[in-house]
């Protein structure tokens, strides 16, 4: 019998979702390689690949008359070539060329009948690079063995040039609608409540009146409307512009032994760096006590998870990481970097209590490249939440700080790419990777047309926190 959406997946399909920059997350890789790609010799990379991931031959299908929630079937039109795509830059094209770009095809609708994923191979980059861009929607990672599509595709060892054969699929018939009526008449049935679950209007009020009330008592007061919080909200969505920045891993270490803090603490206090530049240029004046409430999920586990000590090699604890979202008050308004970063460790700190923090090695170890998964997660998980209660959502995923592949081209880069909510402006990720950190910004283009800026204050945010450890 088909699988039925949970109904936390059934929500965020709700008001024609799949056409929603709101609902899928992007991640872009920069993929070194001695020769192009053929389009043939990609597709059967990733038809490989997706032999270890089925859901992403699978589509949605809804029961007649409403009767319950929709069901996951095979896709018996399957078709590679829909899902695999190709796009150049203008040669030679550049970072903000490529940015602009991939802010294009994350505003892409997905098709609602098909699997609900893309990927995007992009050539014309000056280097020589490859760029590969893959979006995928927040329902496929339902469940607790779901994965994102890139880290499916991102590996520790180097493909070779011949893919193994792999077995050719078959799609499961999808059961009738007689089938899928009597199924649900029986699931009513059995569990009267089910008419709730699958109301749509029922469903998104119950759980968002429930969101509201737990949020207003573990987020406190929503913030009034007016003032700073009003930069980062948009009432009509004008389309996308995606920025992009990265800074070197070690600088954020040293900062954090000098200042006894964890490395995800001098991260944030970059980014708050570099948004109060932003917001001063726009000519936004601040106070001491200004603050960006931003929600920043977290890993999180009921046991103490493996430490972030350099002999920590377990990865006990992290595959049984759940997504938790903190409320964490960017400091936007202190002048003075070293006090930033004070507020936001003790503020994080607070956090892991009382479930600990997974520790980033813990993270780092998880198969694949976990990190565009954890991305994912987060914005489900602020998705849950009320949106007046926090001013924008930034998640921070460390990596392996080993070297790994595409198929058999070298992962030179990888820029997350977030979703941005609805009603938010301006959405921030950030990921480790092979000693650097690369950072992903999404805005709204009419609310945050120049997103580009605060990815270029990055580094100065970062020399600023280095100058007090000098």
């Amino acid at each position: 019998m088909a699988t039925r959406l949970a109904t936390a997946d059934a929500d965020l399909l709700l008001g024609d979702a799949a056409r929603s920059r709101s609902r899928h997350s992007c991640s872009l890789a920069l993929v070194s390689r001695g020769e192009p790609w053929d389009i043939d010799r990609v597709m059967e990379f990733v038809d490989a690949k997706l032999a270890d991931a089925p859901r992403f031959r699978q589509r949605i299908r809804y029961v007649p008359f409403g009767l319950a929630r929709a069901v996951w079937v095979d896709d018996p039109d399957f078709d590679l070539s829909f899902h695999v795509r190709r796009s150049a830059l203008p040669a030679p094209g550049g970072m903000r060329q490529l940015a602009d770009l991939v802010a294009r095809l994350v505003d892409r609708p997905l098709e609602a009948g098909r699997p609900l994923w893309e990927l995007y191979l992009i050539e014309g980059l000056a280097d020589g690079r490859l760029a590969i861009l893959t979006k995928t929607h927040h329902v496929l990672l339902g469940g607790p063995n779901a994965v994102d599509l890139a880290q499916v595709l991102m590996t520790d060892e180097q493909t070779g040039s011949g893919v193994n054969e792999v077995a050719t699929w078959t799609p499961v018939p999808s059961p009738g609608d007689g089938v899928l009526v009597l199924d649900a008449l029986i699931t009513i049935a059995t569990d009267p409540l089910e008419l709730v679950r699958r109301s749509a209007r029922l469903v998104n009020a119950v759980e968002r009146a429930t969101r509201g009330l737990v949020g207003a008592a573990s987020l406190s007061v929503l913030r009034p409307p007016g003032g700073l919080a009003e930069m980062f909200r948009t009432s009509r969505p004008r389309g996308s512009r995606v920025g992009l920045a990265s800074f070197p891993l070690s600088e954020a270490r040293a900062i954090a032994r000098a200042h006894d803090c964890k490395v995800n603490d001098v991260v944030l206090a970059v980014l708050c760096g570099a948004l109060r530049s932003w917001i001063l240029s726009c000519g936004h004046p601040l106070t001491t006590s200004d603050t960006l409430r931003a929600i920043v999920p977290m890993a999180v586990t009921a046991e103490s998870a493996a430490s972030e000590s350099e002999g920590s090699g377990s990865a006990a604890g992290a595959t049984s990481a759940e997504i938790a979202s903190a409320l964490i008050g960017m400091p936007v308004g202190e002048p003075n970097p070293r006090m930033r970063l004070a507020q936001i460790s003790r503020e994080t700190a607070t956090q892991r209590h009382p479930r600990e923090a997974v520790g980033a090695k813990s993270l780092a170890l998880l198969s694949g490249f976990a990190p565009p998964t954890l991305h994912a997660l987060g914005s489900r998980a602020a998705i849950m939440l009320p949106s007046d209660s926090y001013d924008l959502v930034v998640t921070n995923a460390p990596g392996p700080q080993h070297t790994m592949f595409w198929g058999d081209g070298e992962l030179i880069e990888v820029y997350p790419i977030p979703a941005l909510l609805d009603g938010q402006a301006l959405a921030v990720s950030m990921s480790s990777y092979s000693g650097t950190v690369y950072c992903g910004f999404t805005s709204d283009r009419q609310a945050v047309p120049d997103v580009e800026e605060i990815g270029e204050l990055i580094s100065s945010a970062l020399d600023e926190l280095a100058g007090t450890v000098r």
